[in-house]
């Protein structure tokens, strides 16, 4: 996969900032349901974060108003096993595992701020499934 931009200037990572009522809330919910790691909580506690493994990094800062859910996905190894062990920690699942028309095997949750998270693994490449189309190069 490329990219377009000068050489020396690739995006690193992309990591949400999700607005959440209660952040210790939030840093519990997702350290017991789905088991990520406390990173940390900045002084005034208006701030925090959370990581899964090397490559995953979910911020969270307290809303002052409502919240507008967000929604994001998350490619993992084995979204089989994955569904289970959630099921085992009795996290609500809103879309069951399913193998979609776009080559993802997949499911969704949703956190107690309302956030969806989608968990997925590939099952087909985008080269497999007539209904991708790639845009000519440099597009």
């Amino acid at each position: 996969m490329g990219g377009a931009g000068p050489r020396g200037l690739g995006w690193q990572a992309l990591t949400p900032i999700l607005p959440v009522r209660d952040v210790h809330a939030a840093l519990a919910w997702y350290r017991d349901a789905l088991g990520c790691e406390i990173a940390w909580v900045w002084d005034d506690g208006r701030f925090a974060a959370v990581f899964h493994g090397d490559v995953v990094q979910i911020y969270f800062r307290r809303a002052d108003a409502a919240v507008t859910p967000a929604g994001f996905y998350i490619h993992v190894d084995d979204a089989d096993r994955l569904h289970a062990l959630f099921r085992e920690r009795g996290v609500t699942i809103v879309e069951p595992l399913a193998s979609t028309p776009w080559g993802m095997r997949e499911f969704a949750v949703r956190d107690p701020d309302g956030h969806h998270l989608r968990f997925g693994h590939g099952e087909k490449t985008t080269a497999e499934i007539p209904r991708f189309r790639t845009p000519p190069s440099g597009r």
